[in-house]
């Protein structure tokens, strides 16, 4: 019954992850560790889900019509930033802002890249026209100085006019971005979440592809050579985690900024060496049991040679067990994977390299999401 359930919740596993990677695209995958390639997204944003709760700016984009963009602002906080996209050749633009109090605010914005960030080279245009008084600005960027009231720089909600000629679309960097938010590279984290988890069911996928025709090869083997016994049970005796943290160590290289580069292959064989004794001795025990069944040794009595004995009564009790070890093995695998991710041990990015990440980013004591 217990393996039945698991194999029923690895099944309902393997659909969500063949579904979660349709909502991300192989770009952003590809991506994640590149921080320039998420520039234009809002840094330390919530989930979109969460923004009704807490009454925080949605990221939005939209198309500009005629050169005009009309944004209605009703929420607690300000947007990040406030992103113009701008036709190919274009170096200057005028930017005209309306606000909801009636104020005009007129300044040139730089474009780069093809986009003009409302952060950038505009600080001290919006100070002087809405006299704000410099001991009050300070540490705050265009954006919050915008869309704020004058001169307790309280939230301003209403209507903002922007008129922008040349622009072809606007977006909006609010505090709440994905399904996961962002960290302070602008990442999205449910992309993070995906190649973490497939990263780390790919190298379970290796592990346990490795674990499974080694022990059974070594477990059948041992039931006939003493010396493979003994040697079983020497590896059955090391702690695993010790043994798998040194070696992965030693055939570890030091990639840039101390981080540790381990080789898929070689980590996937060094932990399938040092886990998968349990499993071999126990097929083991099947085959003896089975090779003393009556019946069995009937076969052998009449003629039936070792191989067909294997073959027809000891291999499918070894694959009925196998089937049922892989529920267990799995979330194991998966677990000391994330463990040794955790510890920067382990090759690529996954669920542990993920959590300590979203630690060092403020996740835990900073306060961020």
């Amino acid at each position: 019954m217990k393996g039945k359930i698991g194999m029923v919740l690895i099944l309902y596993f393997v659909i969500f992850a063949l579904l979660a990677n349709f909502t991300v695209s192989r770009e952003d995958l590809d991506n994640w560790n590149n921080a320039n390639y998420w520039v234009n997204n809002p840094k330390l944003a919530y989930p979109t889900l969460l923004c009704p709760l807490y009454k925080k700016t949605p990221t939005i984009e939209a198309e500009v019509f005629n050169g005009t963009f009309v944004y209605e602002h009703r929420f607690r906080d300000r947007p990040n930033d406030i992103l113009f996209y701008i036709h190919d050749g274009t170096r200057i633009v005028e930017i005209r802002v309306i606000r909801p109090d009636g104020r005009i605010v007129i300044f040139k914005g730089k474009v780069r890249n093809n986009v003009i960030s409302l952060n950038s080279d505009m600080r001290e245009a919006i100070i002087s026209q809405l006299h704000i008084p410099i001991e009050k600005a300070m540490l705050k960027s265009s954006t919050f100085l915008l869309f704020s009231k004058i001169p307790d720089l309280d939230v301003l909600n209403g209507r903002y006019i922007f008129i922008v000629s040349g622009a072809e679309k606007v977006k909006v960097l609010g505090n709440c971005y994905g399904f996961l938010g962002t960290d302070r590279f602008g990442r999205d984290m449910w992309v993070g979440f995906i190649l973490g988890m497939n990263n780390t069911l790919i190298l379970t996928a290796l592990v346990v592809g490795l674990t499974l025709p080694l022990g059974i090869t070594v477990g059948i083997a041992s039931m006939y050579s003493e010396i493979i016994n003994w040697m079983l049970e020497v590896l059955t005796a090391l702690p695993v985690f010790p043994f798998l943290l040194i070696l992965t160590w030693l055939i570890a290289t030091q990639g840039v900024g101390y981080n540790v580069r381990v080789s898929t292959l070689e980590f996937s064989v060094i932990f399938s060496l040092l886990t998968f004794g349990k499993f071999t001795k126990t097929v083991r025990m099947i085959s003896l049991k089975e090779r003393a069944m009556e019946y069995v040794r009937a076969s052998i009595a009449i003629g039936g040679g070792e191989t067909w004995v294997l073959k027809k009564h000891i291999m499918p009790k070894i694959l009925e067990f196998s089937i049922r070890h892989v529920t267990f093995l799995v979330p194991r695998t998966i677990a000391l994977v994330s463990i040794f991710g955790f510890f920067g041990l382990s090759p690529g990015i996954n669920w542990g390299t993920y959590i300590i990440e979203a630690m060092n980013e403020g996740a835990l004591y900073g306060g961020y999401w």
